[in-house]
């Protein structure tokens, strides 16, 4: 072929293809969900999805097509000897990923060429063509449904006989028929050349023969070698009598088997180079480029790069580190020559389409249309749980990168969660995830998650089942978060996915189980994130899950009492007997019942050292009562109104029972405390309490707010119980929570053999839930009432999804460690401060993440999480609570799930009422008055005439009963042990006095609170 005739052709080509911009591409493309996987799919233009692929590929064969020249037979020279003119390689190569829908789009392509003659009904207009060609389709092949002793070109050969049959047959074209059956026949004797047809060319005993090779054998090899030339002169007779100028042929999946794929590409190498027969490969480039390497090094023979590789060992001489460069360059030129690269066309991925173009989803009867944005949205919205742009905008990117027909059968499947209205969650959400489900089967079983399990599961188990796999695979730093942010880690991204609308799912049905995923999941995320415990190791997270029973369907409550064992000896360390006491996010370490060291007691809560009990009797009810010098006024708040309820009940601390004992006037251990409660006090107390049996076989207590976040979800879980079973349930939840529990450390269950089982009874006096001593409403009828309000609302969600449950648990658990840093001796170091502040800061958590989640404008100074303030939460709920929120926020699943935690009834029990319950000086917005004022405003009604969360004190002697608000003041006469670890700020240097508070360090503010550093 002439030089300047190629650069021509190549410059009408490139001018072709950046033609896309034709007045025939549509700017809205409708796809109809309800046809996706149906194969008898009317090939209009209209939803064809990939159309800048169809202009390119339908311009590419729109080229003028220069049938071969005839060749002078009676010429000075026989033919056969003739360089071929006109043979040129320009197959067209469609490359898309598996997926991508390559066969549909090619079957499309022919099926319109079939259907329209006219180059003006296929591009739209004929503009800018020069003589394009009329073209005849020879349908699509897949070499890998050819049998293994077929040859593609008898393939090739067969079909456009079977084209030429057809006309004679029904256009009685006999006459013109039989220069099309003298060239078939012709070429019919070198057909002994392919693979696959006749024996060896040159074998037998016949070639032993003179006669026999100068009268058969050398024709028959000519015939042979002269294949290539008969094949053109077969193709262009036939394009001749079938009035055409070239045929097109679809060769599909060459790239998928190596075995038969390979001679495909050769047969295109060597025969199929006649300008008219076109040629449309489909494939992936990338497998098309291994199967071509493979080649190239199989070419290289074993023993030749055996040799190559000995002379190197030998004396480095050999050219073995040139030959990868080699086969590399042989690689790169021979897909230059069969596929050159001006015409290769990539299918986009839904994601991927151009500027401009709008596709429009349809579904239903009646018919339900929106853009594929717009259900890509409701998708993430109702599937996955997921509102927030941020977060919407990836799941986007991440399914519309997937290869098409995975995009399509997912949003397919989602067609019925996204319309307008549906009789049933279930079935809408089923659908959903059995979509996402088939789609993600392979990355499922890639990172070895058992697809059966994901399916089955109970909402108790599934949580158990994800632990197990993020262990065994070493998966928690990047999927425990279930966020699909991985960069080039398509399996990991689509697993999240799918997780996810699982886990909402479950959520849905279960919104108790989002709690239970912080304590179950997030809590040991965090504890990786943060160091504590390795997830690479066998002996980090694998043994932490299996003292945690994690792969059991056990409640969390038990769960988060087996952390806090194992932290108790410092994470498990390995030979550890004793019990370390401290203040931890699993608990704090705190007495119990009788307080054998009540001398460290006094000093940690009073400030006073003593050398024996008489002195402390008499000094302590003189400070108490003021007549002491420094008076009863310099107590700290944190202990001043225990004391001022104690004597407004007529406490005597002069007495002799006060005098003979410390216990219930001035320190107190948690199970003592709760005994001498009213009833329904005495249940809440019981829940944040158990006990930890160290090596040496002693018990220690501990105090963890994480047991109550357990017990809620618990009772979350009950609205979808009948409203007539919630009270027995509630009952039987706090008594069973309430009940007191030991807990072994990992060396006590392995080393000692105690015979204490893990999780065991501790005895206990009466039931915890006699009502005896009851005196107003139930707290199960409060409870009651509570889930009665948030279940009423039909259709209501109360769900957060994983990825925002775990900012949430990242934010609170970081606001944990600043306020155990900012706890200050003598003045906040306290266990009902230190709860309270927990609890504001694990609200603050919840409401402000909720806030970003449902794509409300938050000011960034609301990030500011409270650590010893709670002025930012106060501001917090104004924006949560605001009217302007109402036909928004307020109808959104995630205010509804933080309202519902909000408005729990337990936290009156411990939450600070006033300013003066927690520091001296009142600080700005009095965030304690506040912020229970808009807890009462929203609760008040649970409590029907009764205030809330009253708690009475069984007064020791004649005195009557003291009453508190809460157990706020009560809780912090516990001492909060081990005060010689370096938790808090320490005061200055104790003489046998009193700490007042000016001794206090001041180069921290401790009223003010520290922003948020983290990036939940």
């Amino acid at each position: 072929m002439d030089v300047r005739d190629a650069r021509h052709d190549l410059e009408e080509f490139t001018i072709a293809a950046a033609d896309v911009e034709n007045k025939f591409l549509s700017d809205n493309i409708i796809i109809d969900l309800d046809t996706i996987g149906n194969p008898n799919v009317d090939p209009s233009v209209n939803d064809f999805i990939q159309q800048e692929a169809r202009q390119r590929l339908l311009r590419a064969l729109a080229k003028t097509v220069h049938a071969p020249a005839d060749e002078d037979a009676g010429g000075l020279r026989p033919t056969a000897l003739n360089v071929l003119r006109e043979r040129r390689h320009d197959a067209i190569l469609v490359s898309a990923r598996r997926g991508e829908g390559k066969t549909t789009f090619l079957t499309r392509i022919l099926a319109e060429i079939e259907k329209y003659k006219d180059w003006k009904d296929l591009l739209g207009s004929a503009q800018g063509l020069k003589d394009p060609p009329r073209l005849y389709s020879l349908g699509l092949i897949d070499p890998t449904l050819i049998e293994t002793k077929q040859n593609i070109m008898i393939v090739v050969i067969d079909r456009i006989r079977i084209a030429t049959q057809h006309k004679r047959k029904h256009n009685g074209a006999d006459e013109e028929y039989k220069v099309v059956d003298r060239a078939l026949h012709k070429l019919a004797e070198g057909l002994s050349l392919l693979d696959g047809i006749g024996g060896d060319l040159y074998s037998g005993k016949d070639w032993l023969d003179p006669e026999y090779v100068l009268e058969r054998g050398l024709e028959e090899a000519s015939a042979a070698h002269d294949f290539e030339r008969r094949f053109r002169n077969y193709v262009k007779v036939a394009a001749d009598f079938l009035n055409i100028n070239a045929f097109v042929l679809a060769i599909d999946d060459v790239d998928t088997w190596f075995e038969r794929g390979w001679p495909v590409l050769e047969a295109m190498r060597k025969y199929l180079a006649t300008p008219q027969v076109r040629i449309i490969l489909s494939g992936d480039l990338n497998l098309y480029a291994l199967l071509v390497r493979q080649q190239q090094w199989a070419q290289m023979r074993k023993e030749f790069l055996n040799a190559e590789k000995m002379l190197e060992k030998a004396n480095g001489t050999s050219q073995i580190r040139e030959i990868g460069a080699m086969v590399g360059t042989l690689q790169d030129q021979y897909l230059v020559k069969v596929a050159p690269p001006e015409s290769r066309i990539n299918l986009r991925p839904l994601g991927s389409q151009p500027p401009g173009r709008k596709i429009t989803l349809k579904w239903g009867d009646p018919t339900t249309e929106a853009t594929l944005e717009n259900f890509v949205q409701l998708l993430s919205e109702r599937v996955l749980g997921i509102r927030q742009k941020s977060d919407t905008d990836l799941i986007r990117l991440k399914l519309l990168q997937l290869p098409l027909r995975s995009a399509l059968q997912i949003l397919a499947g989602a067609r019925l969660a996204c319309s307008a209205s549906y009789s049933s969650f279930d079935e809408a959400q089923s659908q959903a995830e059995d979509a996402l489900r088939h789609v993600a089967w392979t990355a499922l079983m890639n990172l070895g998650l058992d697809v059966d399990k994901t399916r089955d599961a109970a909402p108790d188990q599934i949580l158990g089942i994800l632990s197990e796999w993020l262990t065994r695979r070493k998966l928690w730093e990047s999927l425990a978060r279930l966020y699909p942010d991985a960069v080039d880690a398509d399996d990991r991204n689509l697993v999240a996915i799918y997780l996810t609308a699982i886990l909402n799912g479950f959520f849905v049905k279960s919104p108790g189980k989002m709690i239970d995923y912080w304590l179950k999941i997030s809590t040991i995320r965090e504890k990786i994130d943060r160091g504590e415990i390795s997830a690479s190791s066998d002996e980090g997270v694998p043994q932490l899950l299996k003292h945690l029973a994690a792969d059991t369907s056990e409640s969390s409550y038990q769960f988060v009492s087996r952390l806090a064992s194992w932290e108790a000896i410092e994470g498990g360390k390995e030979g550890t007997r004793q019990i370390v006491a401290d203040i931890r996010f699993s608990g704090a370490t705190v007495p119990m019942k009788r307080i054998r060291e009540w001398k460290a007691a006094i000093k940690e809560l009073y400030g006073f050292d003593f050398e024996n009990s008489n002195d402390a009797k008499v000094t302590l009810s003189d400070f108490i009562n003021g007549s002491s010098k420094g008076g009863g006024g310099s107590l700290p708040p944190a202990l001043k109104g225990y004391h001022d309820r104690l004597k407004a009940a007529g406490f005597d601390y002069q007495s002799y029972r006060a005098t003979k004992g410390i216990k219930l006037y001035y320190i107190n251990g948690l199970e003592d405390l709760s005994d001498n409660l009213d009833r329904n006090a005495r249940l809440i107390a019981h829940l944040p309490i158990h006990e930890i049996i160290s090596g040496q076989a002693s018990g220690q207590g501990n105090f963890s707010f994480l047991r109550i976040l357990a017990v809620v979800g618990e009772m979350i879980d009950l609205m979808e119980k009948p409203s007539e079973d919630r009270e027995f349930s509630l009952s039987e939840i706090l008594g069973s929570a309430g009940m007191m529990r030991s807990y072994p450390t990992p060396v006590a269950v392995e080393g000692l053999r105690l015979g204490i089982t893990d999780g065991s009874d501790l005895e206990v006096d009466g039931d915890p839930l006699d009502d005896a001593d009851l005196d107003g409403i139930k707290i199960e009828t409060v409870l009651a009432k509570w889930l009665e309000h948030h279940s009423r609302k039909e259709g209501q969600r109360h769900t957060l999804a994983p990825i925002v449950l775990s900012r949430v648990w990242t934010r609170f658990t970081y606001s944990f460690q600043k306020i155990r840093e900012g706890m200050v001796h003598g003045e906040s170091r306290y266990l009902g401060v230190l709860t309270h502040r927990m609890l504001i800061s694990f609200l603050h958590s919840v409401g402000y993440e909720a806030l970003r989640a449902a794509n409300v404008d938050v000011s960034a100074s609301l990030a500011n999480n409270p650590v010893t303030s709670g002025e930012f939460f106060v501001r917090l709920l104004d924006e949560i609570y605001d009217e302007k929120h109402d036909s928004g926020f307020h109808r959104t699943g995630e205010f509804a799930f933080f309202d519902l935690i909000f408005t729990c009834p337990l936290w009156g029990y411990f939450l600070a009422r006033r300013e003066q319950d927690e520091v001296t000086q009142p600080r700005r917005l009095s965030p304690n008055e506040s912020i229970f004022a808009r807890y009462s405003k929203r609760t008040a009604k649970y409590w029907l005439e009764d205030k809330i969360a009253v708690v009475t004190l069984r007064s020791p002697g004649n005195s009557e009963d003291a009453t508190f608000e809460g157990l706020y003041f009560l809780l912090n006469t516990v001492q909060l042990q081990g005060q010689d670890s370096p938790v808090g700020r320490q005061p200055s240097a104790a003489k046998k006095r009193r700490v007042r508070l000016s001794d206090v360090p001041v180069e921290d503010n401790p009223n003010s609170a520290a922003p948020d550093e983290s990036t939940a």
